[in-house]
């Protein structure tokens, strides 16, 4: 079994934009494959592996360039092998994953917020200033001086905010992806390759997001918990 970017595809519906691909180079790629006594084993999700991910409509080309193939020995011995083509993430090709027995259920994560702190992951969204503003004002127009009270207020409308604005991460992640998904599965023009590259930047700022929260976090838990791997050496002075 192999599997992989081939660089080229089989048939001409494997490819949308740009110049039709010749006839005659997916010709030697058919021969190739069955010369050596492989077969495609199809694939779930988006058929078009790769994509130059132009700006213009005109120049805006996807192509099946990754796929799986295999022998009957081995179709034999895996019956059930299934071949997902999944999240690109920020490369220009889809990763090729093979499953070859039945798939295991899995369980998504969830952030959720369990005591009151300041989230690092405010920092990049573009109302974080005015939220803190505003609940700094209105503490202080109610004649509030404590600075514990007022920062309690703050991070009070904040993890508010956070819970009925911006919802939880993983949730508004797993919402961009299949926004972002379903749209790249349209056809191309220039409207669907301008929402495609919105998505794009909307998804890379969440997962952004989502590596300051895990970064913050990993701080947090080496600080209370320390590093297994550190030693505490006496001062020695001579």
């Amino acid at each position: 079994m192999c599997f992989g970017d081939f660089n080229e595809i089989l048939f001409g519906h494997e490819k949308e934009g740009g110049q039709p691909r010749a006839a005659s180079c997916m010709e030697r790629f058919r021969n190739t494959l069955e010369d050596c006594g492989l077969e495609d084993l199809g694939c779930e999700g988006d058929m078009f592996t790769w994509r130059n991910n132009h700006h213009k409509a005109a120049g805006y080309i996807k192509e099946r360039l990754d796929r799986a193939v295999a022998c009957n020995e081995w179709r034999g011995i895996f019956p059930l092998v299934r071949v997902i083509n999944g999240d690109p993430r920020n490369s220009d090709h889809r990763p090729i994953i093979v499953e070859c027995g039945e798939k295991e259920n899995s369980n998504n994560f969830v952030i959720r917020d369990v005591s009151p702190k300041f989230e690092a992951k405010w920092l990049e969204e573009e109302d974080c200033w005015e939220k803190v503003q505003s609940a700094w004002t209105e503490a202080m127009q109610a004649g509030e001086v404590n600075m514990l009270f007022i920062q309690k207020k703050i991070l009070g409308e904040l993890q508010n905010w956070d819970r009925n604005v911006l919802g939880e991460l993983g949730r508004r992640i797993s919402k961009a992806k299949k926004e972002l998904e379903a749209c790249r599965r349209r056809c191309i023009n220039q409207e669907n390759v301008n929402r495609e590259h919105v998505l794009r930047y909307k998804l890379e700022r969440l997962q952004d997001q989502l590596h300051v929260y895990w970064k913050q976090r990993a701080h947090t838990l080496w600080l209370t918990k320390g590093d297994h791997n550190t030693r505490f050496f006496p001062c020695m002075c001579f």
